[in-house]
C-alpha cells in the first residue's frame, strides 16, 4: 500500500520547497539583519573582512545563529581551500542546504567545496568566553565529506576517496577550537565533499540535502539536537508499544489474524523511524546495516499492508495477489543480502514503480467492500484515501520532478490512524460476541454460583459466616476504615470448658449448644454487625464504627445474658458461659494481626479463669462477669 513510503527517506534528501511562511520568516530574518547592520558602530562595520562574511553577533549564540545563506561554493578539490587566508570571492554564492544538480560534477570526481567566513564582534566583553564554548551544526550530506576550521581539520562524516565510504544521514555538531578563530575575530568554516559514486549521484543528488546549519554555544547546540529528535523516538516507542500489545492479543487469541498483522505492521515502522532517527548511530553499528535494515524495511512494506488490509476486510488473499506480495518479500531479501549501497540505487525507482498498483488494489478493495456494506471498509475510507492523495503526490515529486510540499508524514498518519480504529472495531465486535455467549452462560450459572457462594462462606451448623465469609466482609470493613477512618472492633468468643461439655453428653448436645448461641449472638448484636463461627467453639463479630469502649460494653452484655440462661437439652438445663476477647483495628495493621490481638486477649480471659471480657489495647481493661 505505501509504496512510496520511500519519498519520505527522499524527503529528507532533497530541499524543501520555501513554503508562503518560511519565506515571509526569511524576508523578516533579512530585514533585521539589514537594519541591526546599519545601526552597527563603523567599528563593527570595519571588522568585516569581506563583501560576503556574515556578522554574527556573540551575544545570541545562545540561541543559535542561523547558517543556511552566506556559503560560498566551487566543484573541484584542492586542499589549499581549507585555508582560512584563501580568497573565494571568484566562488559562486549558494544557500544550505541545496543538492547538487542531476548528475552531479563527474569532471571533478564528485568533489566539491563549501566555505563560509563568519566575524563575530571581539570587543564585546565575554568575547572569549563565549568562543570556548563555540559550536557548529552540519546537516546531512550526500555522501560524505571533511570539515575545517581555520584551517584546521574539526571532523567528517563518512570517509572521502580514495577510501571512499557514504554516511548521508548523518547530523553532527562539532566543537571549534578557539585557535581556529583569528585575533580579529574571524573564522573561516570549509567543507570537503564528495557527493558519491557516479552511479548514486545519477540515481538520487550529491551535497546537502537536509538539516540545521547553525553557530551557537557548543552545550546549547547538543541540547538543541537532542531535543528534536526526541518527538520522533517517542513516536516509534509509542508504535513499538502498540506492535507488541497487538500481537500479545494475537498470542491470547490466534482467531485475531488482524491483530498479528497490525502488530507486525506497526512492529516494522516503529524500526524504520528509529533507521531515520539520530539516536540509532547510539547502537554504534555501521552505516550499510542501518541502510540495509532501512530499506529492507521499506521494500517489504506494501506485503504487510495488503495483508492486513485483506485481514481487516475479511477478505481472502487471491492466488496472483499472494504472488505479488511475494514479490516484496523477495525484493527485501535482495536489498538486505547483497552487499554494498549500489542495489539500493539501482532498485529503488523500478520498486517505486512496481508498488504503485498497491495503491489501486488496495482502493478498489476497500471502496467494492464500502458498497457491500462492510463496516470495516467505512472505517478505512477516509484514511485509505487520504494516505493514497499523498503517496501520489510525493511520487510525482520522486518520479516526475514536480515541485510541491511532502504530503506522506500526514498521509502515513492517517492510515495508521484509522487502521488502528478497524482493528480496534474487529476487537470490540469479537467482545460484543464474546460478552453475548459470556452473559447467556452467566445467566445459567448464576443460581448455582450463588448456591457455591453461600456454601463456600457459611456454616452448614449454625447457618452463620465461616471463617472464609467472615474475612471477606471484614476486609471489607478495612477498606471503608481507610477510606473513612472510622473505627471497628473485632470480638472472639469462646465457650468456657466445651470439650468437658461433649465428653459428658455427646457431640448433638454441643452441637445444640453451638445453635443456640449462634441465635442468641446473632439477634443480640446489631444488623451491621456480622458473626460468624470462627471454628470449632469460637465464635467472632465484627462491629462496624464501634471503638473499644462500645464493644467492650456489647460483649459484657452478651457474656451477662449467656451467663444467666439455660440451654434446655433433653431432660437437661444446662449452664454455660463464654470468654471474650476484644480488639480495635488500628491504623497500619492488618486484619489478621488485628485477630491476632483478640485471639490474645481471649487466652489472657482464659488465664485469667474464664467468663470474662478481655481488651487488648495500650492499657489492658479487663472486665470481670
Amino acid at each position: 500500500m505505501v509504496a512510496a513510503i520511500m519519498s519520505q527517506r527522499l524527503a529528507y534528501r532533497r530541499l524543501y520547497p520555501i513554503g508562503w511562511t518560511r519565506l515571509c520568516a526569511m524576508v523578516v530574518t533579512i530585514a533585521l539583519v539589514v537594519v541591526f547592520t546599519l545601526l552597527s558602530t563603523g567599528r563593527a562595520q570595519a571588522q568585516t573582512a569581506s563583501s560576503h562574511d556574515m556578522f554574527v553577533d556573540l551575544s545570541q549564540l545562545q540561541r543559535g545563529h542561523s547558517l543556511r545563506s552566506g556559503w560560498r561554493f566551487k566543484p573541484g578539490d584542492d586542499m589549499a581551500w581549507a585555508n582560512a587566508d584563501y580568497s573565494d570571492s571568484d566562488w559562486a554564492s549558494i544557500s544550505m542546504p541545496q543538492h547538487w544538480p542531476a548528475g552531479g560534477y563527474p569532471e571533478t570526481g564528485q568533489m566539491a567545496w563549501y566555505r563560509l567566513t563568519l566575524q563575530f564582534d571581539m570587543n564585546n566583553p565575554a568575547a572569549q568566553d563565549r568562543l570556548r564554548q563555540l559550536g557548529v551544526s552540519l546537516g546531512k550530506v550526500m555522501s560524505a565529506y571533511e570539515f575545517y576550521a581555520g584551517g584546521q581539520r574539526v571532523g567528517q562524516v563518512g570517509k572521502l576517496p580514495p577510501h571512499a565510504e557514504a554516511n548521508y544521514d548523518r547530523e553532527l555538531v562539532y566543537s571549534i577550537p578557539p585557535t581556529a578563530v583569528s585575533s580579529e575575530g574571524t573564522l573561516v568554516l570549509a567543507i570537503r565533499v564528495w557527493g558519491g559514486s557516479q552511479q548514486s549521484v545519477d540515481s538520487w543528488f550529491g551535497g546537502f540535502y537536509a538539516g540545521d546549519f547553525k553557530v551557537g554555544e557548543y552545550p546549547q547546540l547538543i541540547r538543541a539536537g537532542l531535543i528534536s529528535t526526541m518527538p520522533p523516538l517517542l513516536i516509534c516507542v509509542l508504535f513499538f508499544g502498540f506492535g507488541i500489545y497487538h500481537l500479545y492479543l494475537y498470542q491470547r487469541n490466534r482467531q485475531m489474524d488482524s491483530f498479528l498483522w497490525f502488530g507486525l505492521l506497526t512492529l516494522t515502522i516503529a524500526l524504520y523511524g528509529f533507521m531515520l532517527n539520530q539516536w540509532r548511530y547510539t547502537l554504534g553499528w555501521d552505516f550499510l546495516t542501518y541502510e540495509k535494515i532501512e530499506f529492507g524495511i521499506i521494500y517489504l512494506f506494501p506485503a504487510l499492508s495488503i495483508q492486513l488490509v485483506w485481514s481487516l476486510l475479511q477478505r481472502p488473499v487471491a492466488l496472483w495477489l499472494r504472488a505479488y506480495q511475494w514479490s516484496f518479500v523477495v525484493s527485501a531479501l535482495v536489498v538486505v543480502t547483497i552487499p554494498g549501497l549500489e542495489i539500493l540505487y539501482l532498485t529503488l525507482k523500478p520498486w517505486q514503480l512496481w508498488s504503485l498498483p498497491t495503491l489501486l488494489l488496495v482502493l478498489g478493495a476497500v471502496f467494492s467492500s464500502y458498497r457491500a456494506g462492510n463496516g470495516e471498509a467505512r472505517t478505512l475510507i477516509v484514511g485509505v484515501v487520504i494516505f493514497a492523495l499523498a503517496s501520489l503526490n510525493d511520487f510525482s515529486i520522486d518520479l516526475l520532478g514536480v515541485d510541491t510540499p511532502r504530503l506522506l508524514v500526514y498521509g502515513f498518519v492517517a492510515i495508521a490512524l484509522f487502521m488502528a480504529v478497524s482493528v480496534a472495531n474487529r476487537f470490540n465486535i469479537m467482545l460484543a460476541h464474546l460478552e453475548e455467549e459470556v452473559d447467556q452462560r452467566t445467566a445459567d450459572l448464576q443460581e448455582a454460583n450463588e448456591l457455591l457462594a453461600r456454601a463456600a462462606s457459611v456454616d452448614p451448623l449454625t447457618g452463620l459466616l465461616n471463617r472464609r465469609g467472615f474475612t471477606d466482609a471484614a476486609d471489607a470493613e478495612v477498606q471503608r476504615f481507610f477510606r473513612s477512618g472510622r473505627d471497628f472492633s473485632i470480638v472472639l468468643a469462646d465457650v468456657d470448658n466445651f470439650k468437658g461439655l461433649n465428653d459428658k453428653y455427646g457431640h448433638a448436645c454441643g452441637d445444640h449448644i453451638l445453635c443456640g448461641l449462634a441465635n442468641m449472638l446473632t439477634h443480640r448484636s446489631r444488623d451491621v454487625d456480622r458473626v460468624a463461627r470462627w471454628g470449632g467453639e469460637e465464635f467472632i463479630m465484627l462491629l462496624p464504627e464501634t471503638d473499644a469502649a462500645g464493644a467492650v460494653t456489647l460483649s459484657e452484655s452478651l457474656r451477662a445474658a449467656v451467663e444467666i440462661k439455660l440451654f434446655p437439652f433433653g431432660k437437661e438445663r444446662l449452664h454455660i458461659t463464654l470468654t471474650f476477647g476484644v480488639a480495635t483495628f488500628r491504623k497500619g495493621e492488618s486484619l489478621e494481626a488485628c485477630i491476632a490481638r483478640a485471639d490474645a486477649a481471649l487466652y489472657r480471659g482464659k488465664d485469667k479463669g474464664r467468663n470474662l471480657v478481655e481488651l487488648n489495647s495500650d492499657q489492658v481493661l479487663t472486665v470481670v462477669g
